[in-house]
């Protein structure tokens, strides 16, 4: 415990000797997985369990009226009274739908129950989701540095970069932050955009380190995969896109 709350603070410090000596470690990948478990699950738990109290203390039929309630409130000091009164007839119509069908709707466990395996989900599967992305774009960077000139292997790269997960342990202060009225949801978006790009600060160092690269040759192997994609997208809609100017000149 005391090397993973060493790791931890490292991460977070963007500490040199901690990434160095994780490459160095024969367990480099065994470290990095058993980190973002760690997190993941101290993270999960916070998650799911305030999930958890929010769910037991409310019914679907309540979320939707309360739903309902703030959404004619916004209606009616944004849009003309008319085009208010129009919106909110449509909007009550579905509402009233939406609570037949949440009356009628037959769950194979009692509601208490159904939210208690619901969370425990949420808690067990917040480490293995955040494996998932950092194993997939991994390899795509993995590729990007070895064109760059990069030396790591595949294991000290995915063990590196697991670090990328340290910020987001403020997921679980984010959960708790948007629960106050008013400020809550700002303050938990401000929290959110504080992880994510501390998490690619990080990543980078991560990669960095991982392969002997400049942090700039670094920067460069995590965009690469993105950039790539976004060529490879813009060009596939080109021929759509040529084919839909040709059909209307020809009109």
């Amino acid at each position: 415990m005391n090397e993973m709350i060493a790791i931890f603070r490292g991460a977070l410090t963007l500490d040199t000797k901690t990434f160095d000596d994780l490459k160095a470690s024969p367990a480099a990948f065994r470290k990095g997985f058993t980190f973002l478990l760690v997190i993941g699950l101290i993270t999960g738990i916070v998650v799911g369990l305030v999930g958890m109290i929010q769910g037991l203390s409310t019914n679907p039929a309540t979320e939707i009226a309360q739903a309902r309630q703030g959404l004619e409130q916004t209606m009616g000091q944004f849009m003309p009274p008319e085009a208010a009164a129009q919106f909110l007839d449509s909007l009550n119509m579905g509402m009233r739908i939406a609570e037949r069908v949440t009356q009628e709707a037959k769950s194979p466990l009692p509601h208490p129950v159904g939210v208690v395996f619901e969370q425990i989900g949420v808690m067990v599967s917040y480490p293995f989701g955040w494996l998932g992305s950092l194993m997939f774009y991994g390899a795509l960077v993995q590729i990007a540095a070895k064109l760059l000139g990069g030396r790591g292997t595949i294991a000290q790269m995915l063990g590196l970069t697991s670090l990328t997960v340290a910020p987001y342990i403020l997921s679980a202060v984010a959960v708790l932050v948007n629960a106050i009225p008013f400020a809550g949801g700002c303050l938990a978006s401000l929290i959110g955009l504080v992880e994510f790009v501390w998490g690619i600060v990080i990543y980078v160092k991560g990669t960095a380190v991982a392969h002997e690269m400049t942090g700039g040759r670094a920067l460069m192997a995590v965009f690469l995969p993105i950039i790539v994609v976004g060529l490879v997208s813009v060009l596939a809609l080109v021929p759509f896109i040529i084919l839909i100017v040709a059909g209307s000149g020809g009109r």
